[in-house]
């Protein structure tokens, strides 16, 4: 938190000062927001960032199962947006769906760079799908029969991060974060009949692979 604070103030030069009650109003219109922080209002930034840099860390996290990619992405979409307030177009979706639009591709981005690591680690003789199925889950989570509260966790984000891109976005966006299929839809750029049939895919898989893992479902 004190990072992101730090992000903040060297950024926009943030006032420590409480936003007012109108800026506090949840159900303030996120585009007039924009066009506020487009003339320069740190209130309207800082309000932004209160509403939604918690979800898109936690969208960043469950996709890459890196907290530092996650601090990253989320930095670098709150910059981007104060750099580039007018990049965003209503007719395209919300505010919310841009946000995440940007998170998902710095996402990948981060995942693509981790890849080309582990390839130069492996002098080309690494895995096949390398970074989509998680070496550790075959060997080291089916032996497991008693967990631990944190190791059914581990166990439960271990699986999700060894999905497929597509359907661990939709189980993240659906499942994790709560989201509807339209709205979904609009941040994977697909039909909400894609992301039903993804989320149903995703869901089956992750039973199948947490039964294999003998982790308790």
């Amino acid at each position: 938190m004190e990072a992101r604070a730090q992000f903040v103030q060297w950024k926009v030069g943030a006032r420590t000062d409480t936003p007012s009650e109108a800026m506090e109003d949840p159900s303030r219109n996120d585009q007039e927001l924009l066009r506020q922080l487009a003339k320069g209002n740190e209130t309207a930034f800082k309000t932004l960032y209160a509403r939604y840099q918690g979800q898109i860390y936690r969208f960043s996290l469950h996709m890459s199962g890196n907290p530092a990619t996650a601090e990253e992405v989320t930095q670098e979409v709150f910059m981007l947006l104060i750099d580039n307030p007018k990049g965003y177009q209503p007719d395209k979706g919300s505010v919310a769906g841009y946000l995440y639009g940007i998170a998902r591709n710095l996402t990948r981005r981060g995942l693509r760079q981790q890849y080309l690591d582990v390839a130069l680690v492996d002098n080309g003789e690494g895995h096949d799908d390398a970074g989509i199925e998680d070496p550790a889950l075959a060997s080291n989570l089916d032996v497991l029969e008693d967990l631990s509260q944190a190791e059914l966790l581990e166990c439960l984000r271990k699986a999700v991060l060894s999905l497929p891109e597509p359907y661990r976005e939709a189980l993240v966006l659906c499942d994790l974060e709560e989201k509807s299929y339209a709205d979904s839809a609009a941040i994977l750029e697909c039909s909400p009949g894609t992301v039903a049939s993804r989320l149903h895919r995703a869901r089956a898989m992750l039973k199948a692979k947490l039964s294999c893992q003998k982790c308790p479902r």
